[in-house]
């Protein structure tokens, strides 16, 4: 055993030596030699075992096959975590970081090829690894959120792709400053989606171009207030980035969904739990046209809006949306950590929950308002507890909300028809 362990060491020097070389099949080859000895005589779970993997996966993702990449990456953080999380932490991270540029690399490749929907799919990986790891205002994150922008404009889908290049170009203006190449490349991105999309004169594409880098100012002062914990002085700043957007592209469009999340988050800092749900409901309402009620990113506010809700003491509201959020998780991810965390949730909410049905109030409360602000959307009812929710009343009510429970099982039939075609059609979009 002692033998084939230190052949397996040897193997596995003389492969990671080439891949560094750019030797990537003879890599390949010697470190699956190295595998297979160190498997044999220090177990699939040892760390030798996660490194030999690991660099496995980096010598399949520079040979492009993805795939097998993917998997060597995977087992190795598995294993890793496994044996000491803590201990470990930054090999955790370096696999998850080259999972992340695997998927981006994919995403890339199949957008060249014209295949926009499974690139989309990828990049929209890269994006949920990048955030989590990385946070939401590095430049590698912003990579994603332009190649992504790119291949939603290419699949046609502008109204989202100004979105994520709105992303892009706000980490770009942070890091780089307005005038940097790297920055007016996406301002002129931005430009020839606004072009393709129509709708504007090429007058009203530039007053855009100019108004969303200032817009973008704001907004990244805002942040700067609110981390200092100046959190009216923050919504000051993000009202005013709101309207320079409102001027040209009008009122909920998609390009202005992180001022309202951002808005959101300093109402719930200054304790004002209802203009806080009032700015998520805005959000929402924006996903929901633009992509569906079955959206994983719908399934992130409605996250956020219970994690408020519970910080209130609001446990029936919160164990709602927290209930939304896991049927989203499970139908689009399946078995993925933010399927896990999201179950969690539920249970830590039904535990909390004692029952008092005072705090749904406040949700209608904030119906109320938000119909008030935007009158158009006064049919909307994305924020009530559930959506097919009469039944146990409708026998106390008399023969018409008899009738009244019929349509509404109706519309849960039409609404589960809706979703399985929606899964159906797309291999779920997934941040």
């Amino acid at each position: 055993m002692g033998s084939d362990a230190d052949d397996g060491t040897k193997h596995y020097t003389i492969g990671d030596n080439l891949r560094h070389k750019g030797f990537y099949l003879d890599g390949i080859d010697e470190l699956s030699r190295a595998l297979h000895l160190q498997e044999s005589a220090l177990g699939a779970k040892d760390v030798a075992v996660a490194k030999t993997h690991y660099s496995l996966g980096l010598a399949f993702r520079a040979s492009k096959e993805y795939k097998q990449g993917m998997q060597h990456l995977i087992k190795a953080a598995e294993i890793y975590e496994a044996a000491d999380k803590s201990k470990y932490e930054q090999q955790i991270k370096n696999c998850k970081l080259n999972l992340a540029r695997i998927h981006h690399s994919y995403g890339v490749d199949l957008q060249r090829t014209g295949n926009y929907d499974s690139s989309i799919v990828e990049h929209r990986k890269a994006v949920a690894i990048r955030e989590a790891v990385l946070g939401r205002s590095h430049l590698e994150t912003a990579r994603s959120y332009y190649v992504m922008g790119c291949a939603l404009s290419d699949r046609g889908d502008f109204d989202e792709a100004l979105g994520d290049l709105r992303r892009a170009l706000r980490i770009r203006l942070m890091v780089f400053g307005k005038d940097h190449l790297d920055t007016l490349e996406v301002v002129d991105n931005i430009g020839t989606v606004l072009y393709a999309r129509g709708g504007l004169t090429a007058d009203g594409i530039a007053d855009y171009k100019a108004k969303v880098v200032s817009s973008l100012e704001f907004e990244n002062a805002g942040d700067i207030c609110c981390r200092k914990q100046e959190f009216d002085k923050g919504l000051v700043k993000y009202r005013k980035g709101l309207r320079l957007e409102e001027k040209c592209l009008g009122e909920l469009h998609p390009t202005t969904v992180d001022i309202y999340l951002r808005m959101a988050d300093a109402f719930g800092e200054l304790g004002d739990v209802e203009a806080s749900l009032i700015e998520y409901k805005c959000a929402i309402t924006i996903y929901e046209r633009m992509l569906g009620k079955f959206h994983v990113k719908m399934a992130n506010i409605y996250t956020k809006l219970a994690g408020v809700l519970m910080e209130k003491g609001e446990y029936e509201g919160a164990l709602s949306f927290y209930c939304k959020a896991y049927g989203i998780y499970d139908a689009t991810l399946g078995l993925h950590d933010d399927t896990k965390q999201a179950l969690m949730n539920v249970k830590l909410a039904a535990e909390k929950d004692r029952g008092a049905k005072s705090s749904m109030d406040i949700l209608a409360k904030v119906e109320a308002e938000f119909k008030k602000r935007h009158p158009e959307m006064a049919g909307d009812d994305s924020l009530d507890k559930d959506d097919d929710d009469g039944d146990e009343t409708e026998e106390k009510e008399g023969e018409d909300k008899k009738k009244d429970g019929k349509k509404k099982k109706k519309k849960k039939k039409e609404g589960a028809a809706k979703k399985k075609a929606e899964k159906s059609e797309e291999e779920f979009d997934i941040i």
